[in-house]
């Protein structure tokens, strides 16, 4: 079956420099007077998302079925140009259904006999995976243009698989007797099981994840769940190449703030908070139920224990230091506890706590404000201090909550 996929592949890069009329002569796409001006990827199991940034002040883009649009140009392999160019997003297993709208450029009114032959295909990784669908006949003018041409898949997607694929279409269109030929390309994104409910679902997010998983997770339990939140934490170490780093920022209010997984991606420097609504967020979009876990000293005092400092480690995107704090959020998944500030997974909230938190000191009376108020003093504004003692002590450990919002 691959050798007559790739044989089919072939022989349709016969079409793709160049089209031909009926006596063979070479006719250029640039002047084609039929173009495909949109594409949409529809049918079940089909995922919408925002994009969003790259600043906060950078109004979002909510992408729906349609993620090609307004293509009248070609390059010199023979792809349209669009200027609104997305992913297709996808839950595994589901079948894509592709609609394609082809619009008239020409000077004069369009005849009725135009014909196409559109066909696509799955790549991963450049090696060609499965059919889309394959679908000819004449096209079907309305008052305003062209009917969508509908490619109804008939092979659904890989199962249990977050991927990071690339959809071809190539298109022939025959006018008057001569034959116009074009592709285009889409990204196509899968999650490994349909996005818990309620997750904010950003294109970086879902990029992200089906880049750093890239695989086929057969198994449903518990164990597997895991393996991917672990996949999908170290595959962060990448951001502090692209700018994102842990550090003080200048938070939006609290009125403006919809999701922290949207304040990370648009404020490249930004706090726990923020990686650890970007990280349930990666998470839960492949559908794996996650929380965040809030370590908390809630009242800061100078006669007791209300600050913690770590040990000696890097952040995202910093170099290693003793960070001092009066409280730390990170995200669990069947109770381990995973922090994409620190990139550090432990087994439970004692082992976490245990070996990030070195010490306990006393505070002030008040909340720490700024970056450089009293909980960055080293040993504490009092320098009274105690190691940090096994497990959770009553008394000395920070205070513990649990959610699963995402403000």
């Amino acid at each position: 079956m691959k050798k007559l996929l790739l044989s089919y592949l072939i022989v349709l890069t016969a079409f793709f420099a160049i089209s031909c009329d009926g006596d063979g002569n070479s006719v250029s796409n640039v002047d084609s007077p039929i173009v495909t001006s949109q594409v949409s990827f529809t049918g079940e199991g089909r995922i919408h998302y925002t994009v969003t940034g790259p600043t906060w002040d950078d109004p979002n883009i909510d992408v729906g079925d349609v993620i090609f649009r307004d293509a009248h140009d070609v390059d010199d392999s023979g792809y349209l140009i669009s200027s609104y160019d997305y992913p297709a997003a996808y839950v595994s297993g589901a079948t894509p259904v592709i609609e394609i709208t082809p619009e008239w450029q020409g000077e004069d009114p369009p005849p009725s006999d135009i014909q196409y032959e559109i066909s696509a295909v799955l790549y991963w990784h450049g090696d060609p995976v499965m059919e889309l669908g394959e679908v000819s006949g004449t096209l079907d003018a309305s008052g305003s243009g062209f009917e969508p041409i509908t490619i109804n898949g008939s092979t659904a997607l890989p199962v249990l698989t977050a991927r990071e694929y690339e959809a071809e279409i190539s298109y022939k269109y025959t006018v008057h007797g001569t034959t116009y030929s074009f592709r285009t390309r889409h990204i196509l994104l899968t999650t490994w099981k349909a996005p818990v409910e309620g997750t904010p679902l950003y294109g970086k997010i879902l990029k992200w994840g089906a880049e750093w998983l890239d695989n086929h997770f057969p198994d449903t339990g518990p164990g597997m769940e895991n393996q991917i939140a672990e996949r999908l934490l170290t595959g962060m170490a990448s951001l502090a190449d692209l700018g994102y780093r842990y550090g003080a920022f200048p938070r939006p209010s609290w009125e403006e703030i919809k999701d922290r997984a949207e304040v990370f991606l648009d404020f490249k420097q930004s706090a726990c908070g923020e990686f650890r609504g970007f990280f349930m967020a990666l998470v839960e979009s492949q559908g794996i139920d996650a929380n965040w876990l809030w370590f908390w000293f809630n009242k800061p005092s100078s006669t007791a224990y209300s600050m913690y400092e770590t040990i000696y480690i890097a952040a995202l995107g910093t170099e290693p230091q003793v960070w001092r704090y009066q409280d730390h959020i990170v995200v669990e998944v069947n109770g381990v506890v995973y922090d994409p500030t620190y990139l550090v997974i432990s087994p439970d909230a004692d082992t976490y706590e245990d070996f990030m938190f070195a010490r306990f000191c006393y505070g002030e009376d008040r909340p720490c404000q700024t970056a450089s108020d009293w909980c960055t003093l080293p040993g504490g504004p009092q320098g009274i201090c105690t190691d940090n003692p096994p497990g959770y002590v009553e008394g000395v450990s920070p205070h513990r909550f649990r959610g699963d919002d995402y403000k």
